[in-house]
């Protein structure tokens, strides 16, 4: 090498780059310099570039021979600038991106191509290609793993590329897609078809398309979302679809069935009438409440989503604070169980039972709080039927005993009364006042027959009767002496009843009184009746109805324009002892309560302050069956025979017998079962039996008329026994002779009303 190069080579040494000097004739490439750095670069030594003309044109990567070529080609003016870039393959197949400048130009002979140039490597090229690799590899494991399939098709609808397909979750390999359409793949037609309209939109518009279709798989039919993506090159320009197709079968049917359960919930919530409510704790405020709020409680639903306390206004001001209290300790997500009354859109007092129950997440954080406020004004209804029940009953036990004792007193004097007026002629002037006393004795009966009402078992002692005489006879004797007029709109064609004739004169003779006690200053008071079948029953709703619903029924209701019913009496006016008037008993209303319970029907009021009040009630109706009438005895029956009698009261007994001597028989009185027993077996066994048996239902301390008639049947199956009770109201003395009775007597009686019995008894008459 000459000393002028010297310095050129050391120059070249320190530069990063590969210079050079070089005749270019296709793939021959002769070298006549080459800068130290070569080796460096190519992992060749000049020497050996020197030596073989196309050691550097194997070193270009196959991929870029081409594009190397035509950088020499058709350089038709020279001298020329050539700029190029390729990668070349240096040692251990090191890929590096080399950047070449030089100027072609002719050689000394005006052959060939000279070049003069450097080589310059692109740093960092390997980086960006070993990252580019990952990218490769890291996007190939995610379209294969990803449960989508995912394609790219060109302009022609061919396939460029596939992850898999419907046939398999295996990957698929290129051989199997690579140029070829979707329907050769197994695509049906009408599917494909749709495809091949969405690709075409795509490249036409430029923007994604959507479908969804179902299609048959390895795992039988699935429904896909097709999406149809459009990929663009550098210039913009729609060259590719990517096809995306993913399996939603499973999430369409989990919204199918979320809307069917929304749904059956929206449905549920609107047709149920409770109320039902969501409460969000982060929010602080209901996020949901039913309709129900607004149908049945008369609120605001808007109001109540804007002002969360809202629905206080319709509880009652008397459980106000309490339930505010109570709901503003709880709504931080504890369990909560309270009742309170609300006033419905009706101005209707009702009973509510709210329960609320928190909803918390997987970690058991609270979020939401449900409520639950239902309304069980019905149970309470039942609830305060039952205390009713007990408080009566609790009376009963009391009262029978009074009643029995007091019927027994009315009997002795009844019974003396009626046997002195017998003695005297009707134009005696002690006549009438005995008459009066023994008429007012038989009427003080009613206040005995009020607490028998009370009695524990009993059963109104009853007959058919039409209503239409009973109600208006009862009425104008109510009314008489006032300044109210009773209006009667009773039909002709009423049905008739199965009564206690007494106790239901009693019942309208309570509500009658009421009636004119609301109307002091006068008025009319307005007697309505009609015929109902069950239907008409069931829809007005009457509470308290026996299990056993007859197909027919009559409703009486009275009604006045009085004073009224305050709201907070009105759900105690049946309680015994309730009243709000000085001189009254709280009997009467109790008592006919009772009465019309112990029929079969049901009382119940309806009554606004300074309007009025209506009292109904509803008994059950019989068949139109002739109803027949029993004439009312005046007279004493007389007789021949000998009577047995049996009461543990001397008075009863001492009275019983001078009234049955009274009648023209002969008697023989016992204290108690066992003694009449005995007299009865001895008068059978001397052949004189008795013509009838007069025995007292309860002994008190030994056998009384039910057990005595048992034995007295086994004695004498013809036996003709009368019973009699101080409990008017006993099932004996209404069913007597499914017991074995002829005939039944009530305490107090007078001479007419047992010698009728006596009478008809003997003369195997049966009542």
């Amino acid at each position: 090498m000459s000393d002028s190069l010297q310095p050129v080579l050391s120059f070249f040494e320190h530069m990063p780059l590969v210079a050079y000097r070089c005749t270019q004739n296709g793939l021959d490439r002769s070298f006549q310099f080459l800068s130290p750095n070569v080796h460096a670069l190519f992992g060749l030594t000049a020497d050996q570039l020197l030596s073989d003309s196309r050691a550097f044109f194997r070193c270009i990567h196959p991929d870029d021979r081409n594009k190397f070529l035509r950088a020499w080609i058709g350089q038709e003016t020279l001298p020329a600038s050539v700029s190029v870039e390729y990668r070349i393959m240096s040692v251990e197949n090191r890929v590096l991106l080399i950047q070449e400048h030089s100027v072609l130009s002719l050689d000394a002979q005006g052959e060939g191509s000279m070049c003069q140039g450097v080589l310059q490597e692109i740093s960092n090229y390997q980086v960006v290609q070993d990252e580019l690799q990952r990218w490769d590899q890291e996007l190939y494991s995610l379209t294969e793993n990803l449960p989508d399939i995912i394609g790219r098709l060109d302009q022609n609808k061919l396939i460029l590329y596939l992850n898999r397909w419907l046939e398999s979750p295996e990957s698929i390999p290129p051989e199997r897609y690579l140029g070829k359409q979707l329907s050769e793949l197994g695509l049906s037609q009408d599917v494909s078809d749709l495809f091949d309209d969405k690709i075409q939109m795509v490249f036409a518009r430029g923007t994604s398309e959507v479908l969804e279709v179902t299609h048959r798989t390895f795992q039988g039919m699935r429904m896909f979302e097709v999406r149809f993506c459009p990929e663009s090159d550098e210039h913009l320009d729609i060259v590719t679809v990517l096809l995306i197709l993913r399996d939603v079968t499973d999430v369409r049917a989990a919204e199918s069935a979320f809307k069917e359960s929304d749904q059956n919930f929206s449905q549920l919530a609107e047709t149920i009438d409770s109320v039902f409510w969501i409460w969000d704790i982060k929010l602080q405020r209901i996020v949901y409440v039913s309709p129900a709020y607004a149908r049945l409680w008369g609120g605001d639903e808007k109001k109540l989503l804007n002002n969360p306390v809202d629905w206080l206004r319709v509880v009652s001001s008397e459980d106000r604070r309490r339930v505010e209290h109570l709901f503003l300790r709880h709504m931080n997500g504890k369990s909560l169980d309270i009742e309170y009354r609300i006033i419905a859109k009706n101005h209707e007092v009702r009973w509510i039972h709210n329960r609320t129950f928190p909803v918390d997440n997987p970690s058991g954080e609270v979020l939401r709080v449900i409520g639950l406020a239902q309304d069980v004004t019905e149970r309470k209804k039942w609830e305060e039927e039952r205390v009713r029940a007990a408080k009566l009953e609790s009376l009963g036990l009391l009262a029978g005993g009074l009643a029995h004792d007091f019927n027994n007193l009315l009997t002795a004097i009844v019974g003396q009364l009626s046997l002195a007026k017998y003695g005297l002629d009707r134009s005696h002037r002690l006549f009438p006042k005995i008459a009066e006393a023994e008429h007012a004795s038989l009427r003080a009966q009613d206040i005995a027959r009020q607490l028998l009402t009370f009695s524990k078992g009993g059963v109104p002692v009853k007959k058919e009767v039409s209503l239409k005489e009973i109600l208006e006879d009862n009425v104008r004797l109510a009314l008489a002496g006032s300044k109210i007029k009773p209006i009667f709109q009773i039909p002709s064609d009423l049905w008739s009843v199965d009564i206690d004739v007494g106790q239901i004169c009693q019942v309208i003779h309570n509500l009658v009184i009421n009636a004119r006690q609301a109307m002091e200053d006068g008025g009319e008071c307005i007697i309505q009746a009609h015929n109902l079948l069950k239907d008409e029953v069931e829809s007005v709703r009457f509470d308290h109805l026996p299990e056993t619903f007859p197909d027919r029924w009559v409703r009486i209701g009275i009604v006045d324009r009085g004073t009224g019913i305050s709201k907070e009496n009105l759900a105690k006016i049946f309680d015994p002892y309730f009243t709000t008037k000085s001189t009254g008993s709280g009997l009467g209303l109790a008592t006919s309560y009772s009465i019309i319970k112990s029929h079969g029907g049901t009382l119940s009021v309806q009554s606004e302050v300074a309007i009025g009040s209506t009292f109904s009630f509803v008994l059950p109706a019989i068949s139109d069956e002739h109803i027949l009438e029993h004439p009312i005895e005046t007279d004493v029956k007389f007789g021949q025979g000998k009577v047995l009698i049996m009461d543990d009261e001397i008075q009863i007994r001492k009275v019983l017998g001078e009234m049955v001597e009274t009648c023209g028989y002969h008697c023989q009185t016992t204290k108690n079962g066992e003694e009449a027993l005995k007299v009865f077996k001895q008068a059978q066994a001397a052949g004189y039996p008795f013509s009838a048996v007069i025995l007292d239902l309860t002994i008190p301390g030994g056998l009384g008329g039910k057990d005595v008639i048992i034995q007295l049947l086994g004695l004498d199956p013809h036996v003709r026994a009368i019973v009699v009770s101080g409990y008017s109201n006993d099932p004996v003395l209404a069913n007597y002779q499914d017991y074995g009775f002829k005939g039944r007597v009530a305490k107090p009686f007078n001479l007419v009303d047992l010698s009728s019995v006596l009478n008809s008894v003997i003369q195997e008459s049966v009542l």
